[in-house]
């Protein structure tokens, strides 16, 4: 986030946000993964993570409308990005070991917003702080559960 942007809003608001950018790219990989993979299980497990980040996502999405902000997600240049990084690098193999080993590190990486975000925002409310810690717990289990397809 611009730190012109960040300086325009609360810690609180800002971490918020912070959630609602990392939920909303891990389900558009997701949603972008699950029709490249045959292996059922795989997919299972990618369903049942989207679920997850929806349901953290929705809570994020609530707790902005609580304190009177519109969720700002992912833009479409972030979506762009990942889209084509998706489609490049499974364009020669949709393999569930190159997939799970992609949606690994896109967890790793999950990981490493979230806790930049927990110490750029230390005023964010224990509220706030609470659903980035569950985030990050989230990504950090997601990621271990990627590695097992490997």
């Amino acid at each position: 986030m611009p730190k012109e942007e960040q300086n325009q809003m609360s810690d609180n608001e800002a971490m918020l946000q912070e959630i609602v950018q990392n939920t909303e790219t891990g389900k558009n990989t997701l949603d972008e993964m699950m029709g490249l993979t045959h292996d059922q299980k795989l997919r299972d497990e990618m369903m049942r993570q989207r679920k997850e980040f929806r349901r953290i996502s929705q809570q994020a999405h609530n707790a902005l409308d609580a304190i009177g902000a519109e969720a700002k997600g992912q833009t479409a240049a972030a979506k762009m990005s990942v889209s084509m990084g998706i489609r490049t690098r499974t364009m020669l193999d949709k393999s569930t070991r190159n997939l799970a080993t992609m949606l690994a590190e896109g967890s790793g990486q999950g990981v490493l917003e979230c806790r930049k975000a927990v110490s750029d925002y230390p005023n964010a409310s224990p509220g706030a702080q609470r659903l980035m810690q569950e985030l990050c717990s989230f990504e950090a289990s997601a990621e271990q559960a990627w590695r097992e397809f490997v």
